[in-house]
């Protein structure tokens, strides 16, 4: 064998060998990285928080699993805060690879009521008005689905955990399901949670063409058509009692599949599952890639013909036609939030209705004393007003300072005062800044009863929330007043807290006044007089003149409510029996209530739910006998 031979051989083997090589390693891989969903149910070792906010790399994202590797996970079961941090961190990690949840929930029906299989004490619809939400559903891409309890963290503080909030409002984590958005706005009306980008399934499928609206856009038969999976969608499990001390098996199963479907179908219909992107050749796999591929389909309620296929209650073709009557009645006869009520309104998302700010509230301008002494900060008008005035002079352009040519009649009695920092105009919630209204942390309806001497400095009570913050934070309010209500005698909305009543007895004689002036030709000499003995007793006369018609035509039927207290009135002079503390305890509980329902993370520094209360106390003395206004 000549020598050019034996080295042609050698390198042919080399080559053999390494190609060999690769081949092995890459299938072992693809194994591993199959294996991956099946580890995480058998409990594989959890990443520490920092490894778990890393954003992957291209080439170290795990396969998608297959849909029957997604639903044969089994779901876990909530019911508490503690079991929910504990399920966090799993949760969180998934969503550091696909930023994206399949959202489903589950509540009593109107259906379940009428069948009788509930205890008398749950929670049930009322006049057609399914009841809050009793389960919410939620399902990463590996098949990791958590059912959480809502009902049973009312008794919680915070009622729904901070980190459950921020997933759910994350702008960057997409939502997806069918029936996601109208799920999400029922969230915000029975919560106050305000759920963010948001995608129905039903556009994904029309869009890519995977089925026609002929063939039903439900759930199941998405799942049927798309995926050659059956759910069981039976009257019995879908109307089934949610509030139930202990779920069933089923009930168990069949909640977390509508989670787990939605997600895997969400992948399957982007095209994710195929084999060009199962092999890891797609370059990236982030949340700017997955929204522009729902291009102007994110938080977009679903409007199609017949067949839109919600599950949550009966399917008959009557029923869904009763559903989108009622659907759109409520969202003709409601506003956008707790009057306003966006809440109620399934086609405008949380916040929606509510007027923005058009400029800053804090211009942190700052006003000193005419020896220095900083005062405290205050809005740019007011600093010229003082220019202008001449009773001040400009010190500083950046930033604005102005010094009195006058003794203040007050000064902060140390430079750490809430009045002298800087404040930004941002939401105290949620760090948003291009949105933002004021939020009275103390409702106006009890702050304008306060004495004057607790109405000076109010400005650390107003806040800045972002319009979204801003409607889930009234609905928490509405529950605290609420509570108020009943503990105190101050009731919202009844016939003890309405200033004017309406008279039934003086509609009745203005209504039969204006049917003999309207028309009587066409009325029955009976009815007639029927309507006349009407009007001869309201004016205890036996005869009845054009003149008095026209008066009664025009009758006024509403009258004083002479045991009207409003409610805010009702409460606060609860509280001042016990004199100024009681009412700084009142100040307190609101303050207090805020923290707890919002958990803000933006507040101004020194911000404090006792500003001001040591002042007072020492100013005016415990024994302040209180007038209120």
């Amino acid at each position: 064998m000549s020598r050019q031979n034996a080295l042609t051989i050698a390198v042919a083997t080399m080559v053999s060998a390494a190609l060999g090589g690769l081949v092995i390693w890459k299938v072992v891989r693809t194994r591993r990285r199959r294996s991956s969903p099946q580890q995480l149910d058998q409990g594989q070792p959890e990443l520490s928080e920092q490894d778990s906010l890393v954003e992957p790399q291209a080439s170290e994202l795990p396969l998608l699993p297959l849909p029957e590797q997604v639903l044969g996970v089994e779901p876990t079961l909530v019911t508490s805060c503690e079991e929910w941090e504990m399920v966090w961190p799993a949760v969180q990690r998934d969503l550091s690879v696909y930023p994206v949840l399949g959202l489903d929930c589950e509540w009593v029906t109107e259906q379940h009521q009428q069948q009788g299989e509930m205890k008398p004490e749950a929670d049930v619809s009322v006049k057609g008005k399914a009841a809050p939400v009793s389960l919410l559903q939620m399902a990463t891409y590996s098949g990791l689905c958590v059912l959480i309890r809502l009902p049973k963290f009312r008794s919680s503080t915070p009622p729904v955990p901070r980190t459950l909030l921020d997933v759910l409002q994350d702008p960057t984590t997409l939502k997806v399901g069918v029936g996601c958005y109208e799920d999400a706005g029922k969230l915000a009306r029975d919560y106050g949670v305000a759920v963010n980008c948001t995608v129905d399934l039903r556009y994904l499928a029309m869009r890519q063409r995977q089925v026609t609206v002929y063939n039903g856009l439900s759930l199941k038969s998405l799942a049927q058509d798309i995926l050659n999976f059956s759910l069981d969608k039976s009257l019995k499990l879908r109307c089934s009692d949610w509030e139930a001390e202990q779920l069933s098996q089923e009930q168990v199963t069949y909640a977390g599949r509508d989670a787990q479907v939605s997600v895997a179908l969400f992948f399957h219909l982007l095209g994710l599952n195929s084999p060009e992107t199962q092999n890891g050749t797609m370059p990236e796999r982030g949340f700017k890639q997955l929204v522009s591929r729902c291009q102007g389909l994110v938080d977009v309620p679903f409007r199609g013909r017949g067949g839109e296929g919600d599950e949550k209650g009966p399917e008959g073709p009557g029923e869904r036609r009763r559903r989108s009557k009622r659907a759109t009645l409520d969202s003709q006869s409601s506003g956008d939030q707790q009057v306003p009520d966006p809440r109620k309104n399934r086609r405008k998302p949380l916040g929606v209705g509510y007027s923005a700010r058009k400029s800053p509230l804090y211009d942190n301008c700052f006003l000193h004393a005419p020896d220095g002494q900083p005062l405290c900060t205050c809005d740019k008008k007011k600093a010229k007003w003082y220019l202008d005035k001449g009773i001040g002079e400009l010190m500083s352009e950046e930033p604005f300072i102005v010094r009195l040519k006058f003794e203040p009649s007050g000064r902060p009695e140390s430079q750490q005062d809430y009045y002298l920092t800087a404040k930004e105009n941002l939401c105290v919630v949620c760090g948003k800044t291009d949105s933002y209204i004021r939020k009275n942390v103390v409702p106006h309806e009890y702050r304008r009863h306060f004495p004057t001497e607790m109405k000076d400095h109010n400005s650390h009570d107003v806040l800045l929330l972002c319009t979204a913050c801003h409607a889930a934070s009234n609905y928490h309010d509405n529950q605290l007043k609420q509570k108020l209500a009943e503990d105190y005698g101050a009731p919202l909305g009844c016939e003890e807290g309405v200033r004017l009543l309406e008279d039934s007895d003086r509609r009745h004689v203005r209504s039969a006044a204006r049917a003999l002036l309207n028309a009587a030709d066409s009325l029955p000499h009976s009815r007639q007089e029927e309507l006349l003995a009407v009007i001869k007793a309201f004016f205890n006369t036996t005869e009845v003149t054009p003149d008095m018609l026209k008066q009664a035509a025009s009758l006024e039927t509403r009258i004083f409510n002479e045991s009207y207290i409003p409610h805010g009135l009702k409460v606060v002079q609860a509280y001042a029996h016990r004199g100024l503390r009681g009412l700084m305890e009142l100040e307190k509980c609101w303050r207090q209530h805020f923290l707890s329902s919002m958990q803000p993370r933006y507040l101004p520094p020194l911000w404090s739910v006792e500003h001001n209360h040591t002042k007072l106390l020492r100013k005016y003395g415990e024994n302040l006998v209180i007038q209120l206004s």
